[in-house]
C-alpha cells in the first residue's frame, strides 16, 4: 500500500451488490464454479457477508472463498462461516510485530492474529496464510512459517514477489527470491520433506513436514509459470475485467452492465475480454513498459 494511503471513490464508481451477483449468475451459466472476493480488504465494505451468501446461492457456483488481511476477520469470521464460506485466505507477510507495522503501514498485528485464530476456531478449512517473501526484508522467517504447520492446519503458502504498481527493475531484482530457495530451505531443516499431488488447475506446489498438521507450499508465477492451467479472471471493484495480472489490459463491464445489456450481450463481452488473455505471463516485460497501471490493491489478490 503506499505510504500516504489511497483515495477513497465515490460509491457510484464501484459494481453494486446485484451488479456483482448478475455478473456471478451470468458466468456461472457458461461454467464458473468458484469465486473469491479479494481486494485491497473486502471486509472493509459493508455488509460483505451477506454479499457471500448471496454468491454462494448462485445455481453453480460450488464455492466462494475471501481474501483478507485479517484486521476486521475476529469481527467477521462467524458471519462469513454462516454465510456458507469454508475457505479463507489470510495474507500475512510477517509474524513479527514490529516489522508488520513496517509492511502492513499500521500497528494492527495483535488484530491481525486474533483473526487468525478466531478463524481456526470457527473450523475454516483450509485456512491458508499468504506470505510474499522478499529478501532482506522477511525472508528470515521461512523457517518461523514453517514451523507454524506442525501444530496448527494451517497451509502456509510463500508467493514469489511479483513486480506490479510502480517498483524499479532494480528494487524488484534485489528483493525477488525464487521459489526453489524457498524449498531448499524448508529441506534444508525437514530432509523429508513430503510433496504432496496437486489438483491440474493449482497455482501452488504443496508438501507436508513430516508429522505436521498443516502443509506448506509455494506459488511461482515468475520462476515457474503457470499460466498453462489458469483459469481465472478478476473483476475490479470498478467493473473492470482483468484477464492476466501481468497484463495492462483491461475490459470495462460497469457500462453494459449499466446500459440495459442482456445476459447473451454481457457473455459476449467477457468473450471479447478473455480473447485477450495473453498465452504466457510477462512480468519482467511489464518493467521494461512502464510497469503496471494499477498496484495489487487496486487489482486484488
Amino acid at each position: 500500500m503506499p505510504e500516504e494511503g489511497v483515495p477513497y471513490g465515490d460509491l457510484d464508481d464501484v459494481l453494486t451488490f446485484e451488479e456483482i451477483e448478475r455478473v456471478v449468475r451470468v458466468l456461472a451459466s457458461a461454467g464458473l464454479k468458484k469465486v473469491r472476493l479479494t481486494g485491497g480488504e473486502p471486509l472493509v465494505r459493508k455488509n460483505t457477508p451477506e454479499l457471500t451468501a448471496r454468491l454462494a446461492a448462485i445455481a453453480g457456483v460450488h464455492e466462494v472463498t475471501l481474501t483478507t488481511n485479517g484486521i476486521l476477520l475476529a469481527r467477521d469470521a462467524q458471519a462469513l462461516w454462516d454465510a456458507g464460506i469454508r475457505r479463507l485466505n489470510l495474507s500475512m507477510d510477517t509474524l513479527q510485530p514490529e516489522r508488520f507495522v513496517k509492511l502492513a503501514r499500521r500497528a494492527e498485528f495483535a488484530r491481525a492474529r486474533e483473526g487468525l485464530e478466531t478463524a481456526l476456531a470457527c473450523g475454516f478449512s483450509p485456512l491458508k496464510l499468504n506470505c510474499v517473501l522478499m529478501r532482506g526484508i522477511n525472508d528470515d522467517e521461512i523457517e518461523d512459517f514453517g514451523r507454524l504447520t506442525l501444530e496448527r492446519p494451517l497451509s502456509v503458502r510463500f508467493l514469489e514477489y511479483m513486480p506490479i504498481g510502480q517498483v524499479s527493475n532494480a528494487q524488484w531484482r534485489a528483493q525477488y527470491v525464487p521459489n526453489d530457495e524457498v524449498v531448499a530451505r524448508l529441506r534444508a531443516l525437514w530432509p523429508n520433506l513430503e510433496p504432496l499431488e496437486d489438483a491440474p488447475e493449482s497455482t501452488s506446489r504443496n508438501f507436508r513436514i513430516p508429522g505436521a498438521l498443516g502443509t506448506v507450499g509455494v506459488i511461482n508465477p515468475i520462476s515457474h509459470k503457470f499460466c498453462e492451467g489458469c483459469n481465472r479472471l478478476r473483476l475490479t471493484a470498478n467493473g473492470k475485467l482483468v484477464p492476466c495480472l501481468s497484463d495492462n489490459f483491461e475490459y470495462d463491464l460497469m457500462g453494459p452492465l449499466r446500459t440495459s445489456c442482456t445476459d447473451h450481450e454481457l457473455l459476449e463481452h467477457v468473450a471479447t475480454a478473455l480473447a485477450h488473455k495473453p498465452l504466457q505471463s510477462d512480468f519482467e516485460g511489464r518493467l521494461v513498459y512502464g510497469g503496471s497501471l494499477r498496484t495489487m490493491s487496486q487489482i486484488g489478490g
